[in-house]
């Protein structure tokens, strides 16, 4: 079968290239893609060369010319025989490169995938893996309902940080960036306040709006490894800060002592591929990657989980990196980007 795959080539270029893809094995589906979503930070971190994994040598699938893309959904076409549980027809999430289709492995540790439910369309739910990253704040800190919560961040992965949280009960929720496009998206998705760090000093805005000193959760969803130590600072003593978005770099200075220590401040890390370990999940419940994922269809179906202002542009495959280029230059126009394969 001929599929169409979206590859950066090189930093700052990309392209569309046709393979062949072969019948499914006999543990294998072929899904056919109707949509998949740009995760922007780490699509960017790729398109601009600027990864970590590119430079280790013991990833080699993190090599130009790279597929990018992890979120997708589309249409079971094809069963391997030995395969029970799905049929052609069948319509899922799954953790798809931007492809057209994709060969899937049933019962792969990693690349898992599950069924839509009924009359979720494939746009919403192509964010569902992507969704995870964000969802992870709101695993990690344990109780959600009713505390008062700041998110650092209003890209994708902090939109989905704050609306899992809003539908997790969390109260109140303060989305906090300089982007005013990104600050109205999330008073869209149910954010009971926005804070715009250019109007002045960020701690005194949020303690002013809550009426206390610091929130019980900072959740980081920035990528700068300079914020951390600024979250930490937001948060009320005895609060919790978790960091959702992947800090690429090293934090230039933190003062344990002062910052975190005498404060009783817990500071965690919630990367969506690490959440599921069995050391955490011991400590929050019987979470797990089926359970994280089914419950994110079963939200987005529903609309508990809001799209509101997430989506601002589809795209084909061919526009790929006009996409990117104005994610990286035109924060106040992009911020959700989907790809439509048929």
């Amino acid at each position: 079968m001929r599929v169409r795959q979206a590859v950066v080539t090189e930093p700052f270029k990309t392209g569309v290239r046709e393979v062949e893809l072969p019948r499914p094995a006999p543990n294998q589906i072929l899904v056919a893609a109707e949509v998949s979503a740009i995760s922007a930070g780490t699509e960017l971190a790729v398109y601009t060369g600027t990864h970590q994994w590119l430079k280790d040598p013991n990833l080699p699938e993190w090599k130009f010319p790279f597929k990018p893309g992890y979120s997708a959904a589309g249409t079971v076409v094809e069963v391997g025989t030995a395969v029970a549980g799905w049929k052609p027809g069948d319509r899922i999430s799954f953790p798809g490169n931007h492809a057209s289709a994709e060969l899937l492995t049933v019962g792969h540790e990693r690349f898992r995938f599950w069924k839509l439910p009924p009359k979720l369309d494939a746009e919403t739910a192509a964010w569902a893996c992507i969704a995870r990253y964000g969802m992870g704040a709101s695993i990690r800190v344990g109780i959600t309902l009713g505390r008062s919560v700041a998110v650092m961040g209003l890209g994708i992965i902090g939109q989905f940080t704050l609306r899992c949280l809003v539908a997790a009960g969390a109260n109140p929720v303060v989305g906090i960036d300089s982007v005013k496009m990104r600050r109205d998206a999330a008073l869209a998705a149910g954010a009971d306040h926005v804070i715009d760090p250019s109007a002045g000093d960020v701690k005194e805005q949020l303690s002013q709006f809550l009426g206390a000193r610091g929130a019980e959760v900072v959740a980081d969803a920035t990528g700068i490894p300079d914020a951390v130590p600024q979250a930490m600072a937001l948060a009320c003593d005895g609060g919790q800060v978790t960091v959702v978005g992947s800090p690429r770099g090293r934090v230039k200075e933190v003062n344990f002592y002062d910052d975190l220590h005498r404060r009783y401040i817990e500071v965690t890390g919630a990367h969506g591929n690490m959440l599921f370990e069995p050391s955490h999940t011991r400590l929050v419940g019987a979470w797990d990657i089926d359970k994280a994922q089914r419950w994110l269809l079963a939200a987005l179906a529903s609309g508990r989980l809001s799209l509101a202002g997430l989506v601002t542009h589809r795209i084909q495959p061919e526009d790929l990196g006009v996409a990117y280029e104005g994610l990286l230059k035109k924060k106040d126009d992009f911020l959700g980007v989907t790809v439509h394969w048929k």
